[in-house]
């Protein structure tokens, strides 16, 4: 009988392997060989389940950190903390991605802050730099106003109250407008600004209609024309002091005129009275 060889031929390709080790015809190995390799297997089937299992927890760690930094960030910004730094991009993975798109909304909403800081440093500039009485109120349905919303440090000064107070107050307690508040017709109205302490400050307003934070509103700006009514008054004082003058006047110069013209009358009369003398002198 001829010797068995027992040699462990390796197939030439993966598929014939499989053919080997599924064919009936297979040699089978001796003990130590096969358990050996099949030791082997296991070894190399744990070792694989280990390194799968410490890729996909150290995967799974590196997206929880980047998910909790993504979470701090996007924390960050709607606390108002300011802009947050812009998250890492390291791939083209659905997170990468994902972090593509906040890093893009976190561009919008600088943008916005920015916009909407500018808008509030103009609207700061322009409410407080002008040398008018701005009153901003909340109007019920009837055009009413009802509270005072916002208003510039010009008026709080000269109604000598602080900004806190004069929100509290109401808004016809501190300015007396004649016509209708309802009314928005852009036109000057007469009005009385009423200070905690001393005379009213006459003034000139316009009502403009407006909504501030979603809230119905007048804006009004009035203007102090206390000068301008002294200058008025002066003026006026003026002219009928110069009228009276002129009455005055024309009333001395037609008395002079009267007394001139009997001056004249009076020496027509004496020059006629002297001629008619001297006439009856010639004739005798």
């Amino acid at each position: 009988m001829a010797p068995c060889d027992h040699t462990l031929m390796l197939p030439l390709a993966p598929c014939a392997g499989l053919h080997v080790l599924c064919s009936r015809d297979l040699v089978p190995l001796p003990e130590g060989i096969a358990g050996l390799f099949a030791f082997l297997l296991v070894e190399l089937a744990i070792v694989g389940i280990v390194f799968g299992l410490l890729g996909a927890w150290l995967e799974k760690r590196n997206v929880a950190a980047r998910i909790t930094g993504m979470s701090a960030s996007i924390r960050a910004a709607d606390g108002g903390s300011g802009v947050p730094v812009r998250l890492p991009v390291t791939g083209n993975d659905p997170i990468s991605e994902f972090a593509r798109e906040i890093n893009q909304a976190f561009d919008e909403l600088e943008r916005s802050r920015r916009e909407l800081e500018e808008s509030r440093d103009r609207y700061h500039h322009l409410f407080e730099s002008g040398n008018d009485f701005l009153l901003v109120c909340a109007v019920g349905e009837a055009g009413t106003p009802y509270r005072i919303l916002d208003t510039n440090a010009l008026a709080c000064r000269s109604l000598g109250y602080t900004r806190e107070e004069l929100l509290t107050a109401a808004p016809q307690s501190v300015i007396r407008l004649g016509g209708d508040f309802a009314r928005d017709d852009r036109h000057l109205h007469s009005a009385d600004l009423i200070p905690r302490e001393g005379e009213r400050i006459p003034v000139e307003a316009t009502v403009h209609r407006i909504r501030l934070e979603g809230t119905p509103a007048i804006l009004i700006i009035a203007r102090d024309v206390t000068e301008r009514r002294r200058l008025e008054k002066e003026l006026m004082d003026h002219r009928y002091h110069l009228e009276e003058l002129v009455t005055q006047r024309t009333s001395e110069l037609w008395t002079a005129n009267e007394s001139l013209k009997r001056e004249i009358r009076e020496r027509v009369r004496v020059e006629q009275e002297r001629a008619e003398a001297h006439r009856q002198i010639e004739k005798n």
